[in-house]
This record gives C-alpha cells, sequence and structure tokens, in this order.
C-alpha cells in the first residue's frame, strides 16, 4: 500500500513532464510501448505554489502547517493535494489508504519537494521561458489539444495558468536537479551483475551428452532494405546505394539491434529482424556463406543481394557442434523463455465520459479487426491513446514476461495466435492485445546482464534517493505546526 502511495506521489511531482524535456533532447525513439511510464494523458500534474516567506501577502495565508528553511507549507496547499491524489486512487480504483496515513505521506513529500527546489535554485537550476513554453507545447500534444485548448481546459478546471506554468517549472527544476545529483551517478560493476546473475537468475544444468551431439546453430539478425515489385534498375541502383551507406554507419554503432530499430522507425520501408538461432539447414545458403568463419558479434562487411532485396547480416551468437559447446555453455548458460509478437491499443477515460463507453468503443474496434474491415496498425494509429502509437501503429513487437503490466501477460496468455483479447484494464487506461506469434526464445548471457543491469540500476537508484533526500533534510531547517491536529 505505502508503495502505491508513494509511486502515485511521485508521479504528481511532474516526472513525465521531465521525460517530455529530455525526449526534445534525444534523437532516438521511444521503443515500442514502454508501459512503465504514465502517459501524460492520464495524469493530471497537481499545482505546487509553495511560497516564499518573504514575498507572501499576509492576506493570503490561510494556516501555516509547516516552514521549511525559508519556504512555507499551509493547510490549503495540504488539502489540494491530498483531493489530487484521492482523486487518481479513486479513478483508477485503487484502495485507498486511510485518512491518517494519506496525510502523512503527502505532507512529507511536499516538504521534500520545497526543500529539493531551494536547493536546485541554489545550484543554479533554472528553466528559460522559451524552453517552459517548448515543455508546455509538449504536454498540450500529449494530451491531443493545441496549447490555447489547453490553457482554456486548465483554467476550466479552476487553475490559473500563470501558476500551473509555474508549477510546471518548478517540477522540472527538481527533476533536473535530482537527474544530476543522483541518476547520473549510478554505477553498476561487472562483479555485481554477475552475483546477481547467479542468485537471481535460475539456469537450467548443461546435459553434455546431448550438446555434443547438437549441430551447429547461428543467431542471426539483418536489416533489409527490400527490392519492390517491377523496380527499375536505377531503383534498385538507388536502393543499393542508400544500404551501403546503412551499412557504413553500422560499422561504428555499438548495438546493432538499438541501430536497426532507430532506422525502421524512421523509414517504415526498412525491415528489421532477429532469425533466433537457426542450424545451418534452416539459414539460406548465402546468409551462411556471409557469415562463415564470423564469430559471436561479427558483422559482415558487405551488403548481401538477394530476389527480396539488400540485407545487412550481424551474428549475434554462434554455438559450437563441438563438445567444447559444454564448456562454452557454462559461461553463456542460457534460459529458454516464451515470447509473444503482440499489437495493442489503449483509451483512457476522460473527463464527461464512462467506462462503459472506453469498453464499448474498444469491443467495436475489436469486431472490426476481427472480420478484417479495418486492419489492427490503421485502428491504433488513428484512435489509441499510448504516446508511440503514431510511430508503432501499436505494434509492440516480441515481449518477454515481465516486460509489460501483469493484467497484459495475462491477457496475452489466454490468447492463441491471431486471436484479440477482450477489453482489459491496467493502471495506464483500458486495452485490447492481438497475439500475432509465439516462439521459444534463448535468452543469452548478454540478455542475462542487461536484465541485471537494469533491475540493479533500479534497485540503487531508490535507494540512492531515498540517501539523498535523507541528506537533504539533515541539512534543512523545518519547523512543523503540528499537522495532525490540523481544522477538519
Amino acid at each position: 500500500m505505502k508503495y502505491l502511495l508513494t509511486f502515485c506521489l511521485f508521479a504528481c511531482l511532474g516526472t513525465n513532464v521531465f521525460s517530455q524535456t529530455k525526449d526534445k533532447k534525444s534523437t532516438k525513439p521511444n521503443t515500442p510501448v514502454d508501459f512503465t511510464t504514465t502517459p501524460l494523458a492520464t495524469i493530471t500534474i497537481p499545482v505546487t505554489v509553495t511560497t516564499s516567506i518573504e514575498n507572501k501577502d499576509p492576506k493570503d495565508i490561510d494556516r501555516v502547517i509547516a516552514i521549511v528553511n525559508r519556504e512555507v507549507i499551509t493547510e490549503h496547499e495540504l488539502k489540494n493535494r491530498i483531493n489530487e491524489i484521492t482523486k487518481q486512487f479513486i479513478e483508477e480504483k485503487k484502495p485507498l489508504p486511510s485518512k491518517e496515513i494519506v496525510q502523512k505521506e503527502v505532507l512529507e513529500r511536499l516538504i521534500d519537494e520545497s526543500i529539493m527546489y531551494q536547493e536546485a535554485t541554489i545550484f543554479g537550476f533554472k528553466v528559460l521561458e522559451q524552453e517552459l513554453d517548448g515543455i508546455l507545447n509538449n504536454i498540450a500534444t500529449q494530451n491531443k489539444l493545441t496549447l490555447d485548448q489547453f490553457k482554456t481546459t486548465t483554467e476550466k478546471s479552476g487553475t490559473s495558468w500563470e501558476k500551473y506554468k509555474q508549477s510546471i517549472r518548478r517540477d522540472v527544476i527538481i527533476a533536473r536537479f535530482r537527474e544530476r545529483s543522483v541518476e547520473s551517478k549510478i554505477k553498476i560493476s561487472d562483479a555485481e551483475i554477475e552475483a546477481f546473475i547467479d542468485s537471481k537468475i535460475k539456469r537450467p544444468q548443461s546435459n553434455e551428452a546431448s550438446v555434443a551431439e547438437s549441430p551447429e546453430m547461428i543467431d542471426i539478425a539483418q536489416i533489409l532494405i527490400p527490392i519492390p515489385t517491377g523496380a527499375s534498375n536505377s531503383e534498385i541502383s538507388a536502393l543499393q546505394s542508400k544500404a551501403q551507406l546503412i551499412l557504413e554507419q553500422t560499422t561504428k554503432e555499438s548495438e546493432f539491434m538499438k541501430y536497426a530499430g532507430q532506422l525502421a522507425a524512421v523509414d517504415k520501408t526498412i525491415r528489421v529482424q532477429d532469425l533466433g538461432y537457426r542450424t545451418i539447414d534452416r539459414l539460406p545458403q548465402v546468409f551462411v556463406d556471409a557469415t562463415n568463419g564470423l564469430a559471436a558479434g561479427g558483422l559482415v562487411l558487405k551488403v548481401i543481394q538477394t530476389a527480396a532485396g539488400f540485407h545487412i547480416l550481424k551474428v549475434l551468437d554462434r554455438k559450437s557442434s563441438t563438445s567444447t559447446q559444454a564448456s562454452q555453455n557454462n559461461k553463456s548458460e542460457s534460459i529458454y523463455i516464451t515470447q509473444s509478437e503482440v499489437n495493442q491499443m489503449m483509451l483512457t477515460v476522460k473527463q464527461g465520459a464512462s467506462e462503459e463507453e472506453v469498453i464499448r468503443r474498444l469491443k467495436s474496434f475489436r469486431d472490426q479487426i476481427k472480420v478484417k474491415t479495418v486492419n489492427f496498425s490503421d485502428i491504433a494509429k488513428k484512435y489509441s491513446e499510448d504516446p508511440n502509437a503514431v510511430k508503432n501503429q501499436g505494434y509492440l513487437g516480441w515481449i518477454s514476461p515481465g516486460q509489460v503490466p501483469p493484467e497484459v501477460d495475462v491477457a496475452i496468455s489466454r490468447l492463441n495466435p491471431g486471436e484479440l483479447s477482450e477489453p482489459f484494464q491496467t493502471e495506464f487506461g483500458w486495452h485490447i492485445v492481438q497475439l500475432i506469434n509465439r516462439r521459444q526464445a534463448e535468452v543469452t548471457a548478454a540478455q542475462q546482464k542487461e536484465y541485471a543491469r537494469a533491475a540493479l540500476r533500479q534497485s540503487k537508484l531508490m535507494q540512492a534517493n531515498e540517501d539523498w533526500i535523507r541528506e537533504l533534510r539533515d541539512n534543512a531547517t523545518i519547523e512543523l505546526r503540528p499537522p495532525y491536529t490540523m481544522t477538519k
């Protein structure tokens, strides 16, 4: 329960707003739906207007309940934030903790925010007016509104536009200060990764006899630039030049699949594929010849042409057919998991609408897709409120258990390839999913390390953030005017 409330409180701080500012500086496209970040369309960022003592007009003071260094927190601010939290819990149909717990947690969060903001300003963190305008435009776009429409909506909710801007500016400054002070300093050692894998990831025992008899297997990934049917010689030549340029850039990239995904996100004609582990007899001979002698991680340094198009190939992994494979397995110690290839779309319950209406719309979309009057990709691109829907057209790609919310995993597990789910709810909204295909995928040592690094970073980040806030508190002057005996 405490975790649930804490998550909601952090969401209110505006971390999603900060992600918008980071996205503007990054050229990296979003990966298929990342369910770990709440879409801006589904969250109301409360206004934080903690006020400096020396600038506070006496007639505006309702009742001071805490003084944090040179800022005050009033009873009105506390009640406003509690109302926001309560509203979110009700909308998401989550059980609300007791009034005393909510009150205590919210007041603690307001104190932390005040300390962090004051410290950030001391270090010179600021958001320029032009930059703030860009952030507000991004928020409006995420809510599928123009800036003027978003401004009108904000003011209709009872919050002045200037006060809302002040809140966003403050939240971004705090988020940037936290990133500089905490997130950028998290380091994960190789020894920690190995220890995590040994203790957390279960691995099957190697069967040396069967391994020694198994044929060689190669995991090849490719970037394909297709040749359209009926293409002229000049068009084919242009595609070949395009493939050659991509190959030259690929040699400079450390992560083949990540770079390939970026290309595909920009150019929808490009196809990216991880062929998975295959024996040589299950691969095109031209692929076998091109990768002959290449070790795991090797890139084919020439463009391969077939009737399908121009291929750029990389050997992700290679398994020997000899008895030495047993010793190699001791290093890679792969495990097998079931992966699902999935489409999904999401709708949220907006103000003035009902859950029944959202469910009805999703069922209508589902029926249209089933009778093939529309494609899933077309309807997801047009109607889905997932922030990445326009880019990925609802396609999540191959996902592993645990990569998505548990409700999505459950819905997928009940489907056969080609089937669509009934509407179901997660903390982000209402969804339907379509299972395209399933496969048994081997999680290699490299993939295990990637998972371990991410898990360790998240764990360290939570602890480091707690330690950092505790240190800031130790150096702050906090005076409470007992918040637990406020006027009802």
